[in-house]
């Protein structure tokens, strides 16, 4: 019994040492900018092994702006845009680049209006200066559905432009505008620097997803399997992310990232959860891309002739009415 004991021991371990080692795929994921709020789904998939588990391993490349994001997309420089702004997409699909949304990823927006202390409402800004993203992003839909919410017309305000949360905070700060649009943890900033958060784009465009994640459709061709475990661990990162018990251990992955007071980026914890910031289904909602169309188009944005089904990948991606 001992020998057979001791034959069945060797077996074993040279069945082990031929068993062949899990194949990892190594994917190239853009990022906007640097680590922050948006891309927290992605910094929790590997620091919990979520991508790892699934045989991936995340290339993370930051990219400073979402149209060169997009752009680094379709010219197959990156396999997957992790999170982008959903007008990106739309604009490069309607040109015909080969790219396509595959989930959303921030299906409503953060954004919130600061302004002067002087300034108490979106009425007041008539006459006043307003800091967005750009005038052919998200922003400016976000604004146009905010003012004409509130009476207010083209023509009657002007608008500067600053790409980054950051530099619009800047430009609040020192004076240059009235009011501006802010993501956390810098809204929560300019609260806490006397500035008036004067309304919630949440509020004025709950029915527009505000980002989500878009493929090379090229490479997505030839790596169909890789794409279905790569949607999959960020679907069980999301999930992670609302768990009660990992509130402390998701704030505490993000912290050591962006190198932010943990009371920050708990704040903006608290805050991305109270509005459910993160889409937790893989489906992308057909009704939310074609108001978010119409939006594009009646800005003169778009021609509008891309649909919401040309935005998706048929077979993979699911869009609910």
């Amino acid at each position: 019994m001992r020998g057979a004991t001791l034959v069945g021991a060797v077996l074993g371990a040279m069945l082990v040492w031929a068993a062949p080692a899990l194949a990892v795929d190594t994917v190239t994921t853009g990022l906007l900018g640097s680590p922050s709020s948006g891309s927290w789904p992605y910094h929790i998939g590997v620091k919990e092994g979520f991508f790892a588990q699934n045989g991936i391993k995340l290339d993370l490349v930051y990219v400073p702006t979402a149209p060169g994001l997009v752009q680094e997309l379709a010219a197959g420089s990156l396999d997957i845009a992790g999170t982008v702004g959903v007008v990106e997409p739309i604009h490069a699909i309607e040109k015909g680049a080969p790219v396509a949304l595959f989930r959303i990823v921030g299906a409503i927006s953060p954004y919130e209006m600061l302004a002067k202390p002087t300034i108490h409402s979106i009425k007041e800004l008539k006459g006043k200066t307003i800091c967005i993203g750009g005038l052919a992003d998200i922003n400016r839909v976000y604004l146009e559905r905010m003012v004409q919410a509130n009476g207010l017309k083209d023509g009657q305000f002007d608008i500067v432009v600053a790409g980054s949360t950051g530099a619009r905070f800047a430009a609040l700060k020192s004076g240059a505008v009235d009011a501006t649009m802010l993501v956390p943890p810098y809204s929560f900033y300019a609260e806490a620097a006397g500035y008036n958060n004067i309304g919630m784009i949440a509020d004025y465009a709950g029915d527009l997803p505000f980002s989500g994640a878009s493929v090379s459709l090229p490479w997505a061709a030839k790596h169909r399997d890789t794409l279905t475990r790569f949607r999959a661990a960020l679907d069980r990162s999301i999930a992670w992310f609302y768990q009660d018990a990992n509130r402390d251990a998701a704030i505490d992955i993000l912290a050591a990232l962006v190198h932010s007071p943990r009371a920050d980026v708990a704040k903006s914890y608290d805050f991305l959860r109270k509005i459910h910031y993160y889409a937790t289904g893989d489906t992308v909602p057909r009704k939310g891309l074609q108001h978010l169309i119409d939006a594009m188009k009646q800005l003169g944005d778009i021609e509008g002739k891309v649909t919401p089904d040309r935005l998706v990948i048929p077979g993979f991606t699911k869009i609910t009415d």
